[in-house]
């Protein structure tokens, strides 16, 4: 548990919109190293909010781009208020 305070702190400092993947047994429920370990945060949603859950004692490379997937379907799904009050932009840079 030493991250932890650590862990909060590097939280606090994301800019907006922030988003958390919780990778690996040890990050949920602190697995076989969760005693003596100052490496492995025990129940890291009961510090940060976590936003996908990414099970496994290494991730599968497969589970890494699922959590990746479902991640950019939940950010796709936000609706941000800076961007309805923006008029839309013109992306194209052609000839007018």
């Amino acid at each position: 548990m030493k991250m932890a305070p650590s862990l909060v702190r590097l939280y606090e400092q994301m800019p907006e919109p922030k988003y958390v993947i919780a990778m690996g047994a040890c990050t949920i429920t602190g697995g076989m190293f969760s005693t003596d370990s100052y490496s492995t945060v025990r129940g890291v949603d009961k510090l940060i909010p976590v936003d996908v859950y990414l099970p496994g004692c290494p991730p599968k490379p497969e589970a890494i781009i699922d959590a990746i997937t479902k991640l950019r379907k939940k950010i796709s799904r936000e609706i941000y208020p800076d961007r309805i009050m923006s008029p839309p932009q013109n992306l194209f840079m052609g000839e007018n």
